[in-house]
């Protein structure tokens, strides 16, 4: 199809574990940095709710996680919002509007251009820490309550702060919510509902009760790391953040001078019954996702693909699952350079900073952006040894 519309990626900004910015988060790609660490005190009291068993009543076998540095310092004033409104936002909200003023920097894209503009923001958010930590203290409760804990607020404060006019949604299908995000975006430029998409998603960690659910469904890592595409791969480790991506039309990213860091091409679906219990992944529904986007909606040929960003959890489920797919639709699709079959890569960027969940994809689209930029495959972590249920060598993966 190749009168679909084009859509550029404009602007990015991020906040990641051990990364206040882009700048900071290709140090921690490229130098192959771990910020999965040992949760520390000032979050809650690791010891009170950590038990090694993981049937053990009200307690988590986790001590670590991917987490922000000075997560609960902003300059709301920057933002003209005053104190007590600042003191009753959920933390997501302050961490989505840095890291769209971060994206609208990098672009330069000032507030006077999108003022008043059919700009639609859609960002994925899963988690309500902020106010699950109030449940059932009544004193804890203000007027402030009302927006600070709500998640449709989350995408609702950029587009008050910026007066943007297009729809805005905060979208929650769990571990997919922020390429889901990207999706609709791209179909609202398409549709020509809007001029401009911010779009990405978020997570913050406050209160220790998802860990102990994923501790009693054994999708935590014991030991506290996301061992992707590795035989040792026990679960993942959690971790929060944001990043934003800014999307426009390529034609109008040209007319407008834009700095374009790549064109974004995008799909979706459902596994609906094609993988038992639900929480299963399906081989099925990702191989036809695959063949979809290359040889139907948009002609692509997969042998340009180099390197794929993978969603590497590292579960023993999963990433079985999801590279034996990938692999089984690259393979019949080598890279070929004058008659040399050349290496595809494979990485997960959460080995770096964990699962960021309803923010994972936001920082798998950044990582590859940043790749692109300086033209270097950066490492994946704790890879080896390699999982025995996933043949790379067949798949001609690395």
């Amino acid at each position: 199809m190749g009168d679909v519309e084009e859509i550029a990626i404009v602007g990015i900004g991020c906040r990641f574990p051990g990364a206040n910015n882009i700048k900071e988060f290709w140090k921690v790609l490229v130098n192959g940095e771990n910020h999965v660490n040992e949760i520390p005190k000032d979050r809650w009291n690791l010891d009170a709710i950590y038990d090694p068993d993981p049937d053990a009543y009200g307690k988590t076998y986790v001590r670590r996680a991917g987490l922000l540095s000075k997560h609960d310092i902003w300059d709301n004033a920057f933002f003209g919002i005053a104190e007590k409104e600042a003191s009753e936002m959920d933390p997501q909200q302050r961490y989505v509007l840095e890291c769209v003023h971060m994206a609208l920097e990098d672009g330069g894209i000032t507030r006077a251009e999108i003022d008043g503009s059919p700009t639609s923001v859609y960002i994925g958010a899963m988690n309500s820490d902020s106010k699950t930590s109030k449940d059932g203290d009544y004193s804890l409760m203000t007027n402030y309550s009302v927006t600070g804990d709500a998640a449709s607020i989350i995408t609702a404060r950029v587009s008050y702060n910026y007066n943007l006019l297009g729809p805005s949604l905060t979208i929650d299908t769990a571990c997919s919510s922020s390429l889901v995000a990207v999706n609709l975006a791209t179909q609202s430029l398409r549709l020509g509902e809007s001029s401009m998409a911010i779009c990405g998603g978020v997570n913050s960690i406050l209160y220790p009760d998802m860990f102990v659910t994923l501790t009693k469904a054994r999708m935590a890592s014991p030991t506290g790391q996301c061992q992707a595409f590795s035989a040792n791969a026990d679960g993942y480790a959690r971790g929060e953040g944001c990043g934003i991506v800014i999307l426009e039309r390529l034609s109008d990213a040209r007319k407008n001078g834009r700095h374009i860091w790549a064109t974004i091409r995008t799909g979706c679906n459902q596994d609906g019954q094609t993988a038992k219990p639900i929480t299963a992944p399906s081989e099925i529904q990702q191989s036809r996702l695959l063949h979809d986007m290359y040889l139907d909606s948009y002609n692509i040929d997969p042998s340009d693909v180099q390197y794929i960003e993978a969603h590497g959890t590292g579960t023993p489920i999963g990433d079985p699952v999801e590279v034996n797919s990938l692999g089984s639709f690259f393979k019949d699709y080598p890279i070929q350079h004058e008659d040399v079959t050349e290496q595809r890569f494979i990485g997960s960027v959460k080995t770096n900073i964990g699962h960021l969940e309803s923010g994972a994809g936001a920082a798998s689209i950044i990582k590859t952006l940043l790749m692109m930029k300086y033209g270097k495959i950066v490492p994946s972590l704790h890879s080896i040894p390699r999982n025995p249920r996933i043949n790379f060598e067949k798949y001609e993966l690395d």
